[in-house]
């Protein structure tokens, strides 16, 4: 379902899920203009369209079938896809950068001796976090989302991204989730390739190096 939401007098955003069909997008479009006319007309609207891929001749039929007529104008399109984000500048469109960087807070325990950057919220398609000790992230972390870590990495949510924890040759880091999705994860000099049928495939595990081999285990019990 696409989602209106407003953020403030006469400005409004429009967030299209990455997972909706063509079809379903256009239908969601048509009934915001049957429902909604009298919010869009005249309206700022920023267009979120979140990590789906989106072709030049697609987004002209966004433009063309639900923002022409809804009589409302574009601010700005959030889009973390590369190639949907160069096919809007190449049209002439802004592209909003506040989806582009993901913005981490860097926490420091002297008393640990623990540098961690937290990053809350879901790390999308074409984000990258890369920080000099642990990172935390407290949400998914999406499929062409990735992560570069010198130290641990836990991801309080579905990893679907590529993780690379001791990214600098360190294979005694570990790595933390509630949702293994991804085919493959790095630790230090390692690869480990994932199959969709292992037993720890959507599962709370915990990914380590043990005798030169990546090991998958259960979540740590507390």
């Amino acid at each position: 379902m696409i989602q209106l939401k407003g953020r403030q007098a006469g400005s409004l955003k429009c967030i299209v899920p990455a997972d909706m069909s063509e079809r379903q997008m256009f239908d969601g479009f048509a009934s915001l203009l049957s429902t909604g006319s009298s919010l869009l007309n005249g309206s700022e609207i920023v267009i979120d369209l979140q990590e789906r891929r989106f072709s030049p001749s697609l987004l002209t039929k966004i433009w063309k079938s639900f923002i022409e007529p809804s009589g409302s104008s574009i601010s700005y399109w959030i889009v973390t896809d590369n190639d949907s984000r160069a096919s809007l500048e190449r049209m002439g469109f802004k592209v909003s950068p506040e989806d582009a960087t993901p913005v981490a807070v860097p926490v420091r325990s002297d008393a640990l001796g623990v540098d961690a950057c937290v990053y809350f919220g879901t790390l999308r398609g074409g984000q990258k976090i890369s920080h000099t000790g642990d990172v935390i992230v407290i949400g998914n972390v999406n499929q062409g989302a990735e992560i570069a870590a010198k130290g641990d990495v836990t991801i309080i949510g579905r990893l679907n991204g590529l993780v690379h924890a001791g990214c600098c040759g360190d294979d005694a880091m570990i790595i933390l989730t509630r949702s293994l999705e991804a085919g493959q994860i790095r630790i230090g000099t390692k690869v480990g390739i994932i199959d969709r049928d292992s037993p720890y495939w959507g599962k709370e595990v915990s990914i380590q190096i043990s005798n030169g081999n990546v090991q998958v285990l259960p979540w740590p019990a507390l």
